[in-house]
Order: structure tokens, then sequence, then C-alpha cells
């Protein structure tokens, strides 16, 4: 059964690739086609995932899980790809989702001039996240992991027309390739350690290294997943990536890229729990930046920006959970995300496509009745983020945030639930705002109908957005903790006791929410409200401090810190170093070769007694030369 299992897994993998191929090598010739045929694809790809899923439970059971060598450089260095319950939820996700997304580009992208190349690198990208969570050793890892960053950056640079969009996508992949080094440093150190670069060989000893050691090896790993999952200070390429398509910002910043630092955390769990100095240094960031993300996501207009943040909060709390040792509350909760994430891009898709690509929340208003699938939509998705029963998030939010109690965190718990009271407060915010009011939008009749094929993936998400969460009730005797068990039943910290069970916590997560919904309704909602809501929305705009429109000034302490020195330090290479070493060493190298050829050229005159002269002096020389030889032996 394996085998079969094994061989699939192959097909699987290597699809996209296929689809990504045909879409560049054909792409000027199949045009609107490239969509039909990349979409089909990863479809496939889904099918087959299910089946893995579907077949291999059912005759292997719970505890299950399986490699395929692909190929075997030195010892210690076989590559291959591996399907465990883990890899296996991110390949749902990557190929489920991401078959939707792609649908809906279809419509999106209508009629734009390189929709081959924009399917082609939406194939490409999903290759590589395949790559990345299907390895199963360091270094499969780390290609797909540039891979992914790689595929980003043509995405996010999709638009090469907008110079915004170009400074973006150059600002995601400067920032990823600092984190690619951290994990190279990181498996440098595995490497010399272990001789191995297997994830099975490492993690069956990690346990016995030194506390320094291991603490360095998560160091590093951490630096990518800080890079790729958008931590503080390393978050802020994620705001600006939303000049992109729409599609991309589902895809990429919602369901899959950004997530690709909690796999890390989850697979190498092994590390984490034997290293608390790691576990705390992880924990600490996913808080901040969870709480960083809400606090800027408030004073956000554009209605991708507000999304952003909310991504990066929710990372956020992913992070925070796999770092303390939840971590089946923490993959619970990306899965979970990557419904309800992708439902409000696409739906703001919907929004930003009908009003002419209008994002500014300020020139929406009163959309409920005439965008009806947008709002249900966006409420659906609103309630499932903020945490509201019945709803996935409140079973996979109330699961993070009880985790980093139960672990012996109560200060994370605090932010959790803090957190959790500002996201209900700036998402019901945009709510109001878009869904409520007078109409602001000024197009008139300049709007753009949405076709089937960006309609019918957002209202099959809508689906899994209410009840992917169920599958975590029940907390640890939950068919979600059970399924996950084989990756991390030899993984799990201690746990401690507290005063507070689950439905205490929940409790208490629910009034932080409403007190947060009833501000949001009080300041955006009421008819008071909405009465002057124009004239209002633009003072209050003007009325923010200077420190959140400036996101704290992260960006500016980058710039000064690092961007400034390196291109003085460029400038003075360029200027000094370059022209007056590195040319003068190439030019000093040409004369004398000049001249060389010059004397050697003079030599070369055509008469014969003089090659005849040549000849005889080194004869002379080369018998004189071994004659002293012989008289000093």
């Amino acid at each position: 059964m394996n085998g079969y299992a094994a061989q699939a897994l192959d097909v699987i993998w290597l699809l996209p690739l296929l689809g990504a191929l045909i879409a560049w090598t054909f792409g000027p010739r199949l045009r609107a086609a490239a969509g039909g045929i990349c979409s089909a694809v990863v479809g496939l790809a889904f099918a087959g995932t299910l089946a893995e899923l579907v077949f291999v439970s059912r005759w292997t059971g719970m505890h299950w899980g399986f490699h395929q060598s692909l190929v075997t450089w030195v010892p210690g260095f076989t590559l291959g790809l591996q399907l465990d319950p883990l890899s296996l939820i991110w390949s749902l996700i990557i190929t489920g989702v991401g078959f939707l997304i792609h649908v809906y580009s279809i419509g999106y992208l209508a009629g734009d001039r390189s929709i081959a190349r924009f399917f082609a690198y939406m194939n490409f990208f999903v290759f590589a996240m395949l790559t990345l969570v299907l390895s199963d050793n360091f270094v499969g890892l780390l290609v797909g992991w540039g891979l992914v960053g790689l595929a980003s950056y043509f995405l996010i640079g999709y638009y090469i027309d907008r110079p915004s969009a170009v400074a973006a996508a150059r600002k995601a992949f400067v920032i990823n390739v600092f984190g690619d080094v951290g994990m190279m440093f990181a498996i440098v150190v595995v490497f010399a350690l272990f001789g191995s670069v297997s994830y099975t060989d490492v993690f069956a000893v990690a346990h016995d290294l030194p506390s320094p050691v291991l603490a360095l090896i998560c160091l590093g790993l951490f630096t990518a997943c800080a890079a790729k999952s958008a931590q503080v200070p390393l978050h802020t390429w994620l705001p600006d990536a939303m000049e992109g398509p729409t599609p991309v910002s589902a895809l990429i910043h919602a369901a899959t890229m950004v997530t690709a630092g909690v796999y890390l955390i989850a697979r190498c769990a092994p590390l984490w729990s034997s290293s608390p100095e790691a576990q705390e240094l992880v924990g600490v960031v996913g808080a901040i930046t969870a709480l960083c993300g809400a606090l800027l996501g408030i004073v956000q207009w554009d209605i991708k920006r507000i999304l952003a943040y909310s991504t990066m909060s929710q990372i956020g709390y992913m992070i925070m959970a796999v770092g303390v040792g939840a971590y089946d509350a923490g993959v619970l909760h990306f899965f979970t995300h990557a419904f309800f994430k992708a439902l409000l891009f696409l739906a703001a898709g919907l929004i930003i496509h009908e009003l002419a690509n209008e994002q500014d929340i300020r020139k929406m208003g009163g959309l409920r009745k005439r965008m009806p699938l947008a709002f249900w939509a966006i409420t659906s998705g609103v309630l499932a983020i903020c945490g509201i029963p019945l709803f996935s998030g409140f079973y996979s939010k109330d699961a993070v945030i009880y985790g980093m109690l139960l672990h012996g965190h109560p200060i994370l718990f605090a932010i959790g639930v803090l957190t959790a009271g500002l996201t209900a407060f700036y998402m019901f915010r945009m709510w109001f705002i878009v869904f409520f009011g007078s109409d602001r939008t000024e197009h008139g009749e300049e709007t753009h109908a949405s076709s089937w094929t960006m309609r019918i993936p957002v209202a099959l998400l809508i689906g899994p957005t209410v009840v992917a969460g169920y599958l975590g009730i029940a907390g640890s005797a939950s068919p979600w903790s059970r399924f996950l068990a084989p990756v991390f039943d030899g993984a799990r910290p201690f746990e401690v006791s507290t005063p507070l069970n689950e439905t205490a916590v929940s409790s208490l997560v629910l009034i932080f929410v409403a007190c947060g919904i009833l501000a949001a309704y009080l300041r955006y909602g009421s008819a008071r409200a909405t009465s002057r809501d124009t004239l209002r929305l633009m003072r209050e705009a003007e009325g923010i401090p200077l420190f959140f429109r400036r996101a704290f000034y992260v960006d500016d302490f980058i710039r000064v810190l690092i961007v400034r020195p390196a291109q003085i330090f460029g400038a003075f290479l360029s200027r000094f170093i370059d022209p007056r070493f590195i040319d003068g060493l190439v030019h000093d190298v040409a004369w004398f070769a000049g001249v060389l050829g010059f004397e050697v050229r003079a030599m070369q005159n055509g008469q014969v007694r003089g090659y005849a002269f040549t000849l005889a002096v080194g004869v002379v020389a080369f018998i004189a030369y071994f004659t002293s030889l012989g008289g000093v032996r």
C-alpha cells in the first residue's frame, strides 16, 4: 500500500511544476486558457492529497506515515519526501484552498494580457510550498523555503509597471533572504553535529545536545521563521505585499506562505521542546507580533492592509502556541485561519473588483444590499476571526489562548486575551464602515460585475469557515489531537495545573470580544455614528498619532540602521574601491599583457637566422643547466 501511496505523492508534488512549465512555455498561445489548465493541475493535486488521506488512513489507521527516497548524494544527504499527519494538513490547505484561489483568479484577472505568466507563477508557488512541507530533510526544506521566496517575489511584483509593486517585491525578497541565511547557518551546525540532515536522524538524538548548542540551532531556524511569517521586527514586508493582486494576498499572505514558520517550528518540535530558552523567545516574539498587528490594524483605512495586519496578528497567535508547546492548538488555528482569511481576502476582492479597484474603506459604505455575497462572506470571516461561538475561530483561538495558560505562561495568556478584544474591535470597525452607513462610493455606474469563477470559490469557503474548528472540540481527546499524536507525542512539554478550565477561559475571551464589538458599534455602527460618518472618518484619519501612522517607526529604524549604511558603503565601493583598485588591477593586467605581447611580437620577425639563434641559445642554456646539476652532485 505504501508503494502506491509514495508514487502518488511524487505525482502530487510534481503536478504544479508541470502546470507552471506548460504556462511558461506555451503562455503566448494559451492566453486565458492557461488559467483553466493551471487550475485543473492544482485541482488534481488536491484530489490526490484527499485520496492519500482517505486510503492511507483507512489501511494504516491514525498512526501512519511514510518516506519516499528520491536521491542519495553523499552519506547523510538522502533527499526524499515524507507524508505524515502534519505535512498532510499543510498539503490539503496548499492544494485545496490554492485550487479555489486559482479558479477565483480566472475571473479576477480576466482580460489581463499577462494572465499566463500569472498562472505560471501561481503553479510554481504551489510546487515550492509542497517541496517545503513534503521534504523529509533540512536541505529539501531549505530548497522549498528559497523557492517560495522567489515565487512570492514574482507574484508580489506581478504588476511590473507599478514602482510600488516592484519595491514591495524587492523588500519581501530581501527580508526573506535574511531569514534564509539564518536557516542555512542552522543546517550547517546540524550537519556538523549529526552528520545528517534527515529529520529522523536529528530528532532522535536532539535531547542529548548541550543546551547552548540547541538554542543556537533554534535561533537560526527562528530567524527564518520570523522573516517568512512576518514576526516583529521582520514583519514590514507583509503590508507592503498587498501591492500584488488580491488572489496573491489570499494564497501567499493568508493561507500558505506566511504559515511556513509555523510549520517549521511544528516540524522541529523535538528541538524546541528540548530548549526552554528557545521556547521563551518564540512565545514572546509571537505575543508581541499578535498585539502589534492588532494595534496597527485599528488605524488602517485600506481594506487589504487591515486584513494584512490581521494576518500578522493571527500568525503571532500560531507562533506563540507552537513556540510554547501547544502544538495541536497552533496547527488547528493555522487550519481554521486558512479558510476564514482566504474568504476575507477573496470577498474583499469582490468589493475591490466591483468598485473599480477602490480599496479605501472611507470611500465605501452601505454595501450590504448592493453586494450581498461579499456581505455574508465577510460577515462569516469576521465572526470566525473574532472567535464567535459556532464559528471555526472560536475553537482554535480559544485553544491557543488556553494553551498559554496550560503551559505556564500567564503573561502570554493575558496578551492573547487582550489581542482578541482588539481584533474584534478593528474587524467590526471595518465591517460597520464598509457595509453600513451612507454610500460613499464615488464610481456610480463604473462597476465591474464579478463572474461565477469569482463567486463560487467565495461561497464554497463559507462552509469550512464555520465548521473547520469542530475538529478540535474536546481538546486533547479530540479527533484533531489524536490525528496529530504521532507527530507531537514525543515533544510535549510539561503542563501545569491552572485554576481556569477551558470553559472559563472561553467566557473570559468572549467578554473581551464583546467589549471590542460594542466599542466598534458605538463608534462606527450606531445610527448617531453613521449619520455623520464621512466627515468623522476624515477627521479621525487626520487625528491618528504619527507613531501609529509610521507603524511604530520600524521601517524608519531599519532604513537608518541597515539600508542607509548599506547604501553609503555601496557608494564608497562603486566610487572609490571599484574604479581605483578593481578596475585599476584589470587595467594593469591588460597593460602588462599588451607590453609582453609587444616584446614577443618583436621576436617574431620572420628571419630564419633569428629563429636559429634563439634555438641555439636555448639549447646551450639547457645543457649548461643540467651540467651544473651534475657538478653539484
